[in-house]
């Protein structure tokens, strides 16, 4: 989880080529999902072009990552609504490696924030429930969550 927040990631995530099982495709294609850091987009792209080689066309699509300051009344509000439930509790920025909304707010000029409080027992694999067939939390965890956030919409 931390490891896609520190640096660039590229994932292969589609591949086509060819029409038969018995003849060798003259081209192909890949998708390849990049998650780029807020300020390296043109270094991605450099560092990139120097993997893949002068032989491959790229084709990008996508959007340019989005960044906001950590700071004002709504980061003290949250900090606020977590250490009521939690005196020793801190907030940080961070950054998320999945996909977000985000991206249209900000073209609107609408800072975003991801503000979803849950206190989890040490002993749980979190990152190993995402999207899996048993993703779950702790109703202990959730039950904090909700009262975190029901004092943060209170006091926003």
């Amino acid at each position: 989880i931390v490891g896609a927040t520190l640096r660039d990631t590229a994932n292969p995530t589609m591949f086509h080529g060819g029409y038969k099982s018995n003849v060798i495709p003259s081209s192909a294609e890949a998708a390849v999902d990049c998650r780029i850091l807020p300020g390296r987009e043109e270094a991605f792209e450099r560092e990139l072009a120097e993997i893949v080689g002068p032989d491959i066309e790229r084709d990008w699509v996508g959007l340019p990552p989005v960044e906001t300051r950590f700071a004002g009344r709504i980061v003290e509000v949250m900090t606020e609504s977590l250490v009521a439930e939690d005196p020793a509790a801190k907030t940080l920025p961070y950054m998320l490696s999945g996909g977000t909304d985000a991206k249209a707010f900000a073209k609107l000029g609408i800072r975003c924030f991801g503000f979803a409080p849950l206190r989890l027992p040490p002993d749980l694999n979190f990152a190993a429930l995402f999207h899996g067939i048993d993703e779950r939390v702790p109703v202990a965890g959730l039950q904090f969550g909700v009262r975190v956030l029901d004092r943060f919409l209170r006091n926003s």
